[in-house]
C-alpha cells in the first residue's frame, strides 16, 4: 500500500512558493487568526512587489508587511487598529503613492474570491451600486442582472497566487482544526486551490491524524485544500488564535506607536522584532515572557 505523504514543512521551505509580484491572500480577521508567524517570515525574506487580499479586515499582518516594502498594492475591506488606532504605514505609503489601493467594500471582496472558487470570470454584487466605487476602482463594473434587470455591480475574480491561513490545531496531512470562528479562511482555500495557487497553513499545535480522524466533524478544513502545514506554537501572536490565547493588546500598542513616529523608528522595530529573529523560537524568547504567556491564554474566545 502506497504510504499517505506529509506535507508538513518550515515557513521558509513553505513560503518558497509566494514569489515577486505575487497576489498573496491572509486568512483571519483584524486580530484573530492571522498566521503572524508566516507574515513574518514574509517580511524577513524581504518579498517584494505583493498584491496583498485580506478578507475581511486586516491590521497589524498587512500593516507590518507594508513596513517591510513588501506591497505594492491591497485589496482590503479595513486596515486599520480599530479602537487602537489607524494603520500609519498604510497612511504612509497610500498618500505618498507607493501603494495601489484597490478601492472595495466587502462583498466586493468576497464576490471576486467566490468567482475563483466557482470556476467564473466575476462575481455580482449588489453593493457599490449608485455609490463612487464605481469611479475610482475601474475594476468593478456596473451591469444589469440578466433575469430581473436590478442594477448590480460585477467584481472580476481575484485569483490568489498563495494564501496564509491560521488555525488552531492540524495533523501532518493538512486536516485543520478550529477551536472558534474561521472567518473567510475555507472560502479562500477553496478559491486558491481552484486556480492553482497554494494554500499555506500555520497551527499553533500539530497533532497525530488519529485525533483529526477521531472526530473528523470538527475538520474546518480538509487536507485536499492545504499545500503546506506549518507547526508554529503561538503562531498567531500578536494576534489571537480562537480557542487558544487572546491577542496581545500591549504588543500591538507598542507597535502603533513605533509606526506613528516615523519611518526611521518603524525600520528600528522591524530590525528588532522581525529581520533579526531568524527562527519562531528566537522570536517568542524575545517578544513575550512566560508570565505574559500564561496571562493570554486566560482569556480566549472559544472552548477547545
Amino acid at each position: 500500500m502506497t504510504q499517505r505523504t506529509s506535507i508538513q514543512a518550515s515557513a521558509a521551505d513553505a513560503l518558497a512558493w509566494l514569489k515577486d509580484g505575487a497576489t498573496l491572500a491572509i486568512g483571519g480577521s483584524l486580530f484573530h487568526n492571522k498566521p503572524m508567524r508566516l507574515i513574518r517570515e514574509i517580511a524577513r525574506r524581504r518579498t517584494r512587489g505583493l498584491t496583498v487580499v485580506a478578507i475581511t479586515q486586516a491590521s497589524i499582518d498587512v500593516d507590518l508587511l507594508i513596513a517591510a516594502g513588501c506591497v505594492a498594492e491591497v485589496r482590503v475591506p479595513y486596515l486599520g487598529f480599530e479602537y487602537l488606532g489607524l494603520a500609519s504605514n498604510f497612511r504612509r505609503h497610500a498618500a505618498d503613492g507607493r501603494l495601489r489601493v484597490w478601492d472595495c467594500d466587502e462583498t466586493q471582496v468576497i464576490a471576486g474570491i467566490e468567482a475563483t472558487a466557482k470556476n467564473l470570470p466575476s462575481g455580482i454584487t449588489k453593493t457599490g451600486v449608485g455609490t463612487d466605487l464605481l469611479r475610482t476602482n475601474p475594476d468593478l463594473r456596473a451591469i444589469d442582472d440578466p433575469i430581473t434587470g436590478e442594477p448590480m455591480v460585477a467584481v472580476p475574480a481575484i485569483r490568489p497566487d498563495v494564501s496564509i491561513i491560521h488555525a488552531s490545531r492540524g495533523d501532518r496531512w493538512g486536516n485543520l482544526t478550529y477551536a472558534g470562528y474561521p472567518f473567510s479562511d475555507v472560502l479562500i482555500a477553496e478559491a486558491t486551490r481552484r486556480c492553482g495557487g497554494k494554500v499555506i497553513a500555520s497551527v499553533d499545535e500539530l497533532v497525530p491524524p488519529s485525533l483529526i480522524s477521531a472526530d473528523p466533524f470538527r475538520t474546518t478544513i480538509a487536507h485536499i485544500l492545504v499545500d503546506a502545514v506549518v507547526e508554529a506554537p503561538w503562531g498567531a501572536h500578536p494576534c489571537s488564535s480562537h480557542g487558544s490565547y487572546q491577542y496581545d493588546e500591549a504588543y500591538i500598542e507598542n507597535y502603533q506607536v513605533q509606526a506613528r513616529k516615523g519611518e526611521l523608528e518603524m525600520d528600528s522595530w522591524l530590525n528588532e522584532h522581525v529581520r533579526t529573529q531568524e527562527t519562531h523560537e528566537a522570536y517568542l524568547d524575545r517578544s513575550i515572557t512566560p508570565s505574559r504567556l500564561a496571562a493570554l491564554r486566560k482569556d480566549i474566545y472559544a472552548g477547545s
